[in-house]
């Protein structure tokens, strides 16, 4: 079981990843974040709500890492992004938040989340979330990168 909601975050991109696709993720950094700019050109935004608690899991790659998980999972893969592509995304988005929030309530707190919004292009900003900054969590996949950036506040 996760220690720490680092923890839960590693485990549920490591369980959904290696799960679908056979590849192993390595986490290769972690920062919390002030700037706001998008950290690859796709995004998956899903806010997160629960009872005194706010904010945001992001997913974040670029195309070419998408099309190989649509590759492994789906035998084909576009070339170019089209909306099969963006729901793959977003599903994978899905995936990763739900492991995670089976895994954020055993520290005894339960959210919700929200359909994922999706955000495309380059050199584009994800505005505050929230008002604690976001933690950004950098998986190496072969020679390409995932993203998860999260953040919680609590409200009165």
């Amino acid at each position: 079981m996760a220690n720490t909601i680092a923890e839960a975050i590693k485990e549920a991109v490591s369980e959904v990843v290696s799960t679908y696709t056979g590849n192993s993720p390595e986490l290769v950094a972690t920062e919390a974040r002030k700037d706001d700019f998008a950290l690859a050109e796709i995004s998956s935004i899903i806010g997160l709500t629960g009872e005194k608690l706010q904010g945001a899991f992001v997913v974040s790659l670029d195309k070419e890492l998408l099309f190989e998980f649509m590759k492994l999972l789906l035998g084909e893969s576009p070339t170019e992004l089209n909306q099969e592509a963006l729901d793959m995304a977003g599903e994978l988005a899905n995936m990763i938040c739900g492991a995670f929030r089976r895994r954020f309530e055993k520290f005894g707190a339960t959210l919700k989340a929200s359909v994922p919004s999706m955000i495309t292009g380059k050199d584009y900003k994800i505005h505050s979330l929230c008002k604690t900054p976001r933690v950004t969590f950098k998986f190496k996949i072969g020679d390409q990168f995932l993203y998860v950036e999260f953040c919680l506040d609590k409200i009165a």
